[in-house]
């Protein structure tokens, strides 16, 4: 889908908080007297996406869809979404896992037609099986969803849908397409999805009911669209094409064992028998592929159910109930998941003892690595964590999200000047890593160091689409700042750079 309905419960094992869903009711007021563009926010909360063209018959995209929506345009929505969602308190900033889904993004999206989008893949901590996509390359999972799935090929599948509705340009060409119809009529839509699907349908009268009709007709189609689109990215990919259609059918089997209880992805994907099976027939197709799932697919879910599930089911007791019969690469997994929760429990002993032999048999592997120094910084053995995730970065340098780790245990530990110097120097090969701008402003504040930390915030904001809040923090580091010299002339240089653009604050604001 586009971008899937957010009224679903989130929640975490620390953290359980219903993501919000009041926008609606806050611009119910303005939606028929203001231009679309001053809503495109909701119309892509409204639109799920897909095809009823054969994967070899996709549509011309044409310029018509950037007339309403040019790529730009897509990226400060998708930022100003991402805004609101790193806000969340189900947000998961686990940078091991986002890594993870960033590099099956990227592997599958190699022969998507992107339009030099990049892609940027975030974790929702929530049971709840959904994923979304928002324009601008913005693609969220939630963990759930990634413990429901038993194949690598299957978590895949998803994402190769949802980097379908971007390369596909969905959003885009739906508001084109709205051009043709009244915007009375398009708000009425908009707000009774948002209110609640077919509840939110029934207590709205409509001008135009076969409007109606038409509109979401053209949603399904955009669904077919993402799944053959996916397909074959999938295929291309080195998974198995056959994963979708697997993986549909187990929703299917979800959604009727749970009753009411309809998983989120397919309220707003919805499934038709005739939709699984021309996924299954474009399977065919294409070349069968018997891809093994990673050690690190099942790393990745052990650490989700340890940390991040939020069901009832206590980590520890959920890992010690493992067989040892499993296959080789979950009986490794299961330790790890055991490792980690005992971890989280603060047992600090009994999950280094069960670390212990598997770092001696993968010492390069990120994820015990960086367990093992989680457990040395807790436990007051700070140096010893510093030590190992310094070699760790230097031995893999592709593994830049080490550098947050590292710079973190730094400043716990008391080095908030060498915490500095690795950010920084990272920051000079990731100069648009926002990420790591909100870690030096904090650096920043325990060096007291007030002016720098406001130019770093002032980047953060920036570089997230925030130019209001950019410039503000901006004319704070210029307050603070009591000296002359390079560092004011080149924060005053950025603040006109940052009041000269643009801004579409006004009209995306929804934080």
């Amino acid at each position: 889908m586009l971008l899937l309905d957010l009224s679903g419960t989130a929640g975490s094992r620390k953290h359980r908080k219903t993501l919000n869903m009041t926008i609606f009711r806050k611009y119910a007021g303005v939606i028929y007297s203001k231009q679309i563009h001053r809503f495109l926010f909701l119309l892509v909360l409204l639109f799920n996406s897909a095809l009823k063209a054969e994967a070899n018959e996709l549509p011309e995209l044409g310029d018509r869809a950037t007339q309403y929506l040019s790529p730009q345009k897509e990226k400060e929505i998708g930022q100003s979404f991402l805004r609101r969602l790193i806000r969340n308190t189900d947000y998961v900033t686990d940078h091991e896992l986002k890594h993870y889904l960033q590099k099956i993004g990227d592997q599958v999206a190699r022969s998507a037609d992107l339009r030099g989008v990049e892609l940027v893949f975030n974790l929702i901590g929530s049971n709840e099986l959904n994923a979304f996509a928002v324009p601008g390359g913005y693609i969220t999972f939630n963990t759930g969803l990634l413990l429901n799935t038993e194949r690598e090929s299957e978590l895949a599948s998803v994402v190769a849908h949802e980097i379908a509705h971007l390369s596909q340009r969905h959003l885009p060409r739906l508001i084109a397409r709205s051009q043709d119809n009244k915007l009375p009529t398009t708000a009425a839509i908009i707000g009774s999805i948002l209110i609640g699907g077919q509840a939110g349908l029934a207590g709205l009268t409509l001008t135009n009911a076969q409007l109606l009709s038409n509109q979401l007709r053209y949603t399904r189609d955009f669904e077919r669209e993402a799944d053959a689109v996916g397909i074959q990215l999938l295929s291309n990919a080195g998974f198995d094409p056959f994963a979708m259609t697997q993986f549909f059918n187990k929703l299917e089997r979800y959604s009727r064992t749970k009753g009411s209880s309809t998983p989120e992805f397919l309220r707003t994907h919805p499934l038709s028998y005739s939709r699984i099976a021309e996924a299954e027939q474009r399977a065919q197709q294409l070349p069968k592929v018997d891809h093994a799932n990673s050690l690190e697919y099942h790393l990745v879910r052990a650490k989700i159910q340890a940390l991040y599930s939020s069901d009832r089911i206590d980590p520890v007791l959920y890992f010690e109930k493992q067989t040892s019969d499993l296959p080789a690469r979950e009986l490794i997994a299961a330790k790890y998941g055991l490792a980690t929760a005992l971890a989280e429990e603060r047992h600090y002993s009994e999950a280094e003892k069960i670390l212990a032999p598997l770092i001696a048999d993968a010492p390069q592997n990120h994820y015990f690595q960086i367990l093992q120094a989680s457990i040395e910084e807790s436990s007051g053995r700070g140096t010893e964590a510093i030590e190992r995730l310094t070699r760790l970065s230097e031995r893999n340098p592709e593994l830049h999200f080490v550098v947050y780790y590292l710079a973190s245990t730094l400043l716990s530990s008391g080095n908030a000047e060498e915490a500095k110097k690795v950010t920084r120097y990272h920051l000079r090969r990731r100069a648009n890593d926002y990420q790591l701008y909100r870690l030096l402003s904090r650096i920043n504040v325990e060096l007291g160091q007030i002016p720098e930390a406001h130019q770093a915030d002032a980047e953060y904001h920036a570089l997230l689409g925030d130019n209001q809040r950019a410039i503000a923090s901006l004319k704070l580091a210029l307050r603070d700042n009591k000296e002359e010299g390079y560092f004011s002339s080149s924060v005053a240089a950025r603040l006109k750079e940052l009041e000269n653009k643009r801004s579409i604050s006004g009209e995306l604001q929804f934080e």
